[in-house]
């Protein structure tokens, strides 16, 4: 009975280590997704558009979409509701020097402690595609809550 007890507690442990490490792994390639939408200027005369494209993959996994990444704050307070998220800090618009990399508009559902700059974060919520042709902005995450 002490053997299948042990083998019970191993079996689930690693199916739990599993799905952390899946969920993890869903989260750091939706960036990769992300990467996948297009945007193209477009100069026609005196007119200027962006013109975007998002595929049907990230289209289908806009709801519940979980991403994890670099926490950068907007401005400072106490409590935010609106910062950016990059995947890695070195493409932070604001102050990397090796260019600039996918950034994530975040919108949360309430009002969170602020956390140190460029903590590692993971996330979920809603993402919203921006088809305004007058930025090169494609999304943001908008309901989002903390998953770590």
């Amino acid at each position: 009975m002490r053997k299948t007890t042990l083998t019970l507690a191993i079996t689930t442990s690693f199916l739990c280590f599993t799905a952390t490490v899946d969920a993890q792994n869903v989260a750091l390639d939706n960036w990769s997704l992300l990467e996948l939408a297009d945007v193209r200027e477009v100069v026609e005369g005196d007119e200027w558009r962006a013109e975007k494209s998002f595929p049907d993959a990230l289209r289908n996994a806009a709801q519940n979409f979980e991403i994890a990444g670099f926490y950068v704050p907007i401005e400072a307070q106490a409590y935010v509701q609106s910062f950016i998220l990059v995947s890695d800090p070195l493409n932070c618009p604001f102050c990397g020097d090796s260019g600039y990399g996918p950034v994530l508009e975040v919108k949360t559902a309430r009002p969170m402690p602020d956390i140190a700059e460029f903590a590692p974060i993971s996330l979920v919520g809603t993402l919203e595609f921006i088809d305004d042709t007058d930025t090169f902005q494609m999304f943001r995450l908008v309901d989002a809550r903390l998953t770590n």
